[in-house]
């Protein structure tokens, strides 16, 4: 390569002495993709690692259904969103859970905070104890996803 060559003329040229751009490009920008996901602080909301007793696969080491989260990870009186499914607990040891999404637009609804369960997007707000529409542009109340508590988990009934 003489010095008044440019580098990428050069990479074209030979292309197996130099990496073609848009291939060194894209690696790049897949690696920071899963260096950014993989550092993500998130909000504490969202899915958490499989509770105490739960197999790699969601399900309950007893073949019982999916774990969704451990029952101490849900806040009484509020709730988290984990697994595309709100999971609420209104008043100590009872486990509401709905589908996370938005009957409205299908955005991913908030945690419920003081009762009430809020999409972000247009702010249609919902019930935490049964999924009812409060307010808002959504259609209807909030589909529920039917929970029981299995070894100290919420799992999918």
């Amino acid at each position: 390569m003489t010095n008044t060559q440019h580098p990428a003329e050069h990479a074209t040229q030979n292309p197996q002495r130099c990496p073609a751009r848009r291939r060194v490009l894209s690696g790049i920008g897949g690696a920071i993709t899963v260096a950014l996901a993989a550092c993500s602080p998130g909000d504490g909301a969202e899915e958490s690692a499989p509770a105490e007793g739960s197999s790699p696969q969601g399900g309950d080491a007893r073949g019982e259904g999916e774990v969704l989260i451990a029952t101490s990870r849900v806040p009484v009186g509020g709730g988290v969103v984990a697994g595309g499914v709100v999971i609420a607990q209104p008043s100590t040891g009872t486990f509401r859970a709905y589908e996370a999404a938005c009957p409205h637009q299908g955005v991913v609804v908030a945690p419920p905070e003081d009762g009430v369960i809020i999409c972000p997007a247009h702010r249609s707000t919902f019930s935490e104890t049964d999924g009812s529409l409060i307010s808002g542009p959504s259609p209807r109340g909030l589909t529920e996803v039917p929970v029981r508590v299995l070894g100290g988990n919420v799992i999918r009934a």
